[in-house]
């Protein structure tokens, strides 16, 4: 069977191996028996076989491809007796000798100019591994709200057709002609931007560590990528980056009066009222660090009564209304949202996308690694639905 082959084979049954790991990954972050902790540790074991598999998959890709490419450069010399027992190099055993003394394929490379697009240069296609979107949601505090909408699409920017008025019937006569209703259609709007990360490790650190080192550092530059793109979400200006929910227009604003250092259930409720009055449902809380502390404290009678939340038993760090509570620090200081997540949505134009590449610093015989995601801008059908309670600061 010849190398490249052997090579297809081996990263073939290592993403099939994937698959069924990423299989068993979601069907622990959906199995409701499992506390908490015993998710976690069981999504961040997953998680590691996930990196592991996809870089033995990525190393037979890669070597396969090496093997190709000093194949088909023999066979463009005429050289291809020498990789046959026999030929030039001599008798049987001497099938390899050729390799010490032609190149490797990354070798032949550095005979593109690499200051010249025209030549090629850094545009020498880099090895590309697969998605990476499920771990970037089990990362990202907003993104694992169940509810969300995510549109993914092609091309360029895309609009979203949404319904933003309508006439009210009315009573009609018997007889009487019945008046023809009118609609309002306006459009949420998605233009992709692109996150990116860029790291560089020197082939003897990749060769010599004792662990895993790619997928380490694929796993830091997912982890930085999924963390900015949920500080924006919730924070973000809009300007060379996500509209935030916090932004003025993305939700309702509900500014406490001086005095008011602290979102209590009172400001809860009513949130939750509002939203409730526009036909939308309340299904999550959003909270600041400071604030999460000061819901799940509050008691009843000042500091001698039960947890509003309920008993200590009862979990009250997960929930309160029967609404599931996410801390983030991504979120503003003194800050609490509550929202109908069904009415907010994302685009995402392409998936978290790792790749490498031996070409962009040859010379110093270095590693690139090189992340990118394109996500479309966050919307709100109903700003009534996203109800953003700020505290005083005094």
């Amino acid at each position: 069977m010849p190398t490249t082959e052997i090579y297809k084979r081996q990263a073939n049954a290592a993403l099939d191996d994937r698959q069924k790991v990423i299989a068993e990954l979601r069907a622990v972050e959906a199995d409701n028996r499992l506390s908490n902790t015993e998710k976690r540790e069981r999504v961040e074991k997953l998680d590691r076989q996930v990196l592991r598999l996809e870089a033995e998959a990525r190393d037979a890709i890669e070597r396969g491809e090496r093997e190709a490419e000093v194949r088909t450069l023999v066979e463009r010399q005429g050289m291809a007796a020498m990789v046959t027992p026999g030929g030039a190099l001599g008798g049987p055993g001497d099938s390899d000798a050729w390799r010490s003394i032609l190149p490797s394929g990354n070798q032949f490379r550095t005979l593109v100019a690499e200051g010249s697009p025209g030549a090629g240069g850094y545009a020498v296609p880099a090895k590309t591994a697969d998605t990476y979107v499920e771990h970037l949601r089990a990362a990202s505090v907003l993104l694992r709200v169940p509810g969300i909408n995510v549109h993914r699409f092609d091309g360029g920017v895309f609009t979203l057709p949404n319904l933003t008025s309508s006439t009210t019937p009315g009573v009609v006569a018997e007889g009487a002609a019945i008046p023809e209703g009118t609609a309002t259609f306006a459009g949420l709007t998605f233009a992709p931007i692109k996150y990116a990360d860029l790291y560089r490790a020197s082939n003897e650190v990749l060769d010599d560590a004792a662990f895993e080192m790619r997928s380490l550092i694929s796993g830091v530059m997912v982890r930085n990528i999924a963390t900015q793109v949920d500080k924006d979400a919730f924070q973000g200006s809009g300007t060379a980056s996500l509209s935030g929910l916090t932004k003025a227009g993305m939700g309702t604003a509900v500014n406490l009066s001086a005095g008011n250092t602290v979102v209590k259930w009172d400001h809860v409720i009513d949130a939750f009222s509002d939203i409730e009055a526009v036909g939308a449902t309340p299904a999550v809380i959003w909270a600041s660090p400071d604030m999460g502390k000061a819901l799940r404290k509050e008691r009843e009678n000042g500091a001698n009564g039960g947890y509003l939340a309920g008993q200590v038993t009862d979990r009250v760090t997960e929930k309160g209304l029967g609404l599931p509570i996410y801390v983030s620090a991504n979120l503003p200081a003194k800050t609490v949202i509550v929202a109908d997540p069904s009415r907010i949505h994302i685009g995402v134009r392409s998936d978290v996308r790792v790749a490498v590449s031996e070409d962009f610093g040859f010379d110093k015989d270095l590693t690139a690694f090189r992340t990118t995601y394109r996500v479309a801008g966050l919307a709100v059908d109903a700003t009534a639905a996203v109800q953003v309670i700020k505290a005083s600061a005094s």
